[in-house]
């Protein structure tokens, strides 16, 4: 026997998904708040989508395919490691003031608790793991370039230089 067919667009109800936790954040966003976005029945939206972890999950890979891929393609355009990094930051910190007070979903995810138990998520852990990986390799990549060590130091300054970016963008 066949069920009912869904009756909502999955990538508009995704789109809904990033708008709300983008906005209220992990902790500050129900399964009620979910479900009026997209305009789905709890029932629809949990054989759908699942827990809200799930749902948190597939919306932040969304978010890193669809905005932090494109900042991220800094790395790879430009010669030098350390201009490619600069033109990161300018290019996240020109993306966080025209979201603002929203600023980044990723930076803003890995600075509160993002899951039931109180601990960063994964999802967001492994992001974050990639990013710092992504602008440490643009930094070590070329001869020339800081040595290993000096290139995770640059790498993790460089994170920390978006995530205060972030709080500016939050505070307004």
């Amino acid at each position: 026997m066949a069920g009912r067919p869904k009756s909502f667009d999955m990538d508009a109800a995704l789109e809904a998904f990033v708008d709300v936790f983008w906005t209220k954040g992990y902790q500050g966003t129900s399964i009620d708040d979910l479900q009026r976005a997209a305009g789905i029945k709890r029932g629809s939206f949990y054989a759908a989508f699942g827990c809200k972890d799930d749902v948190f999950a597939t919306v932040l890979n969304k978010y890193w395919k669809e905005a932090t891929e494109h900042g991220l393609d800094h790395l790879k355009t430009e010669a030098d490691p350390r201009r490619a990094v600069a033109q990161l930051i300018r290019h996240v910190g020109l993306f966080m003031s025209r979201n603002t007070p929203r600023g980044c979903l990723l930076l803003t995810s890995s600075a509160n608790p993002v899951s039931e138990t109180g601990h960063t998520s994964p999802v967001v852990r492994e992001r974050m793991n990639v990013l710092e990986d992504r602008i440490f390799n643009a930094l070590h990549r070329q001869n020339g370039t800081p040595v290993e060590k000096d290139a995770r130091e640059l790498a993790t300054f460089s994170l920390s230089c978006l995530l205060g970016l972030n709080a500016l963008a939050r505070n307004g």
